[in-house]
């Protein structure tokens, strides 16, 4: 006897097979001023337009008094929430930070400090809902000015004890810039895989403002118990002139896998 499964049950079966991918980018935006801004910005747009990122994390935001950002500008366009990240007073006339893109449901949103204060010292955190799953996406510029060892892993320190404090068991990852070298990334982030680490990746690293040659970079740090990494892809822009330009790389994007819980 040949014994058929019924349609409806093969069909439940492959849903439940199709893997739980969550992709995150974290970049620059390629602004000296305004006038380049104008150039680049619809470029930019069409690039994110095409990649689809879950969410967006973008490093070294300026908002002005009228809270207008580059950031919110392609959020509107691209009809995704915003949340504005920084450690400056309302009543400061330029403040500068991060920006956490979503367009998955944001049911939480939170803000810290990371010590020392300064300059991009805050840190922010978006659970979003993505199907059935909870997740946590970090954002910090782990990059004190000035660039301190001793700096950096008290930051570090801070963060890992806010997510610690705030994460609730769900699965976590930070979408951020890191000045430290891979090594000191790894063992000052106990739990976390940088996208870039994975074997086989070729993924060089984006050139960031201020950054040095044994800077980690931009980059997704996800937690190995809870995801495991697809891919990393360059995020850039084709280069100005077709003939000579180089493309200008704004970041990554990686695309991870959320693991079952029960394994």
């Amino acid at each position: 006897m040949l014994l058929v499964a019924p349609t409806g049950l093969t069909h439940a079966r492959q849903v439940e097979a199709a893997p739980r991918l969550l992709k995150v980018a974290t970049l620059e935006l390629p602004v000296q001023d305004d006038s380049q801004w104008q150039q680049r910005r619809d470029q930019v747009l069409q690039l994110l337009e095409a990649l689809q990122p879950d969410v967006i994390a973008v490093q070294r935001v300026e908002q002005d008094k009228s809270r207008n950002n580059r950031a919110c500008w392609l959020a509107v366009r691209l009809r995704y929430s915003c949340d504005f990240v920084t450690a400056d007073p309302p009543s400061q006339p330029l403040r500068q930070g991060s920006a956490m893109l979503s367009r998955l449901e944001v049911v939480e949103d939170g803000v810290t400090l990371l010590h020392p204060p300064g300059r991009y010292s805050a840190a922010g955190m978006l659970r979003v809902k993505r199907g059935e799953d909870l997740i946590n996406v970090y954002v910090a510029r782990l990059w004190p000015e000035p660039d301190e060892a001793a700096i950096r892993r008290h930051q570090t320190g801070d963060l890992m004890t806010w997510i610690g404090a705030t994460a609730d068991g769900l699965p976590s990852l930070i979408a951020g810039a890191y000045a430290a070298s891979t090594d000191e990334l790894v063992s000052s982030s106990p739990g976390f895989q940088p996208a870039r680490k994975n074997p086989g990746e070729r993924v060089e690293p984006p050139s960031v403002a201020g950054s040095t040659s044994r800077a980690h970079g931009l980059d997704v740090l996800f937690q190995v118990k809870h995801f495991s990494g697809v891919s990393l892809e360059p995020v850039k822009l084709p280069p100005v002139d077709d003939v000579e330009g180089q493309p200008l790389r704004l970041g990554v994007m990686a695309t991870l896998q959320l693991q079952d819980a029960n394994l």
